[in-house]
């Protein structure tokens, strides 16, 4: 691990898997599945308009994504409808328009479509600090408004009626989770986000008591998960993003079997 190439990797394992998954809980909790799906396919129609500029990909994808998230919440409250159907919306017509592009634009479709796999092996020295930065972001706001967002999770009436800002502490979680996603897409590829993020917290779900210990699993699982993923795929020399989210696949198997059993 003297390479810097390989201290690198294990770095933003080490940051996604113990800050993402807190996402995972929120996607769980709100019902939100949908919505990585919207948002996946935004970061298609930005990798879309970042080579029709001459940009990276990446950084178009990561721009549109963080502007969809933040679009979402209030399009929703506007028309009045579920969150999960304005998704639904918004993967439709950014889909529409990202193969308009391809069409007109000359855009490569398979360099856009190059975005839905990752690895950890290919991070940059600048990707380390900014998956450093929006880890410490999201371990903040849970830390600093744990209370409001337990509020807003579970009881958004309740949270209403003691002046909390829901609107805003809801839509921070869409824009939180949009970037989430965008960095689990350069980390193991947009098809495989949901073994970084969504089934630690699913694991944890299935254990917690309330949501204090959901996010400390959450973050537990999402280490074990991305750093035992890592070292698996250095030691059998396969991909490091389809052994990642397979690592997080039998974690999440196993603890439902073995409270099954528990439990029966």
């Amino acid at each position: 691990m003297q390479i810097p190439l390989f201290q690198r990797a294990m770095i933003a394992a080490v940051v996604t898997g113990a800050t993402l998954p807190l996402l995972g809980v929120v996607i769980a909790t709100l019902n939100l599945t949908v919505i990585r799906f919207a948002l996946m396919h935004a970061g298609l129609l930005g990798a879309a308009i970042g080579l029709s500029l001459g940009i990276p990909p990446l950084t178009g994808a990561l721009a549109t994504i963080g502007i969809s998230s933040l679009l979402l919440g209030p399009w929703s409250d506007r028309m009045k409808v579920d969150t999960g159907l304005t998704g639904a919306f918004f993967m439709t017509g950014t889909m529409a328009v990202a193969f308009l592009l391809f069409y007109k634009a000359g855009v490569p479709a398979m360099e856009a479509f190059a975005l839905f796999t990752g690895s950890l092996l290919t991070v940059t020295s600048r990707e380390v600090w900014f998956v450093a930065a929006l880890g410490a972001v999201v371990a903040g706001c849970f830390t600093l408004f744990y209370r409001e967002v337990q509020l807003v999770l579970y009881n958004q009436e309740l949270a209403e009626s003691l002046g909390v800002p829901v609107g805003i502490i809801r839509n921070s979680l869409l824009l939180l989770t949009g970037l989430a996603i965008g960095l689990a897409i350069r980390v193991v590829g947009a098809l495989l986000i949901d073994g970084l993020i969504l089934l630690p917290g699913l694991s944890a779900l299935s254990l917690a008591r309330d949501l204090r210990s959901a996010l400390l699993l959450s973050s537990l699982f999402g280490i074990g998960s991305a750093v035992g993923g890592f070292t698996l795929s250095l030691f059998f020399d396969v991909p490091t993003g389809p052994t990642i989210t397979l690592v997080g696949v039998v974690l999440l198997a196993v603890i439902t079997v073995v409270k099954g059993r528990l439990d029966g």
